[in-house]
């Protein structure tokens, strides 16, 4: 699979859940996004088994088309099953709680979950990283 001059670096994979997230009926651009960075995102860091990076992603031009997800989110895992294990922890009583949150500000029956595999061509040095 890999080609020299394809620029693939041959770093390891991530393997990582990557969901299109939807606001809920009611709830305007700028209320979604303050809930789901300032509460939901600490929770989510505080309750998720095996987490090892968690990323908001939002859209630039959020709106313009209504099939357009409102967020974009990445949770990172060591491998798949680390990943398995997040996914199982999610149908326990343990995660009732954050369950229960993405309700309050989410449409979950919109938002779409993929399981991701990463493959790197580029990534940038360390000293190039913003902040």
């Amino acid at each position: 699979m890999e080609n020299a001059d394809s620029g693939y670096t041959g770093e390891r994979t991530l393997n990582k859940i990557v969901a299109l997230v939807y606001r809920k009926a009611g709830i305007n651009r700028d209320q979604f996004l303050s809930y789901w960075m300032n509460t939901h995102g600490p929770l989510m860091l505080q309750m998720a088994p095996g987490l090892l990076h968690y990323t908001q992603n939002v859209p630039n031009e959020a709106g313009a088309n209504p099939e357009d997800p409102d967020g974009i989110s990445e949770l990172w895992f060591e491998d798949m099953d680390a990943l398995q294990d997040y996914l199982s922890w999610r149908d326990t009583s343990d995660a009732a709680e954050l369950r229960l949150d993405e309700d309050r500000f989410q449409d979950t029956q919109r938002t779409r979950t993929y399981v991701v595999e990463e493959h790197v061509f580029k990534r940038p040095a360390p000293t190039n990283l913003p902040g």
